[in-house]
């Protein structure tokens, strides 16, 4: 199976975003090498991420950490 045809959807509250934000800061920080693409990839996540946190606090006025 060619995991680029693979689609997902999930539901998330902004706690659960911020947290797996968090993380993929935290892995882009202690890239250990790899396939360059890879760290590509992560670092699309991470800004995938970091936007729906900003979607969530300026929805909600919040900027609880």
């Amino acid at each position: 199976m060619n995991l680029e045809q693979c689609e997902v959807t999930m539901k998330l509250n902004g706690r659960a975003v911020k947290m797996i934000f968090d993380l993929l800061v935290e892995e882009c920080k202690n890239w250990p090498g790899g396939r360059p693409v890879e760290q590509e990839n992560l670092q699309i996540l991470k800004n995938a991420f970091y936007r729906a946190y900003m979607d969530c606090v300026f929805s909600t006025g919040d900027s609880e950490s």
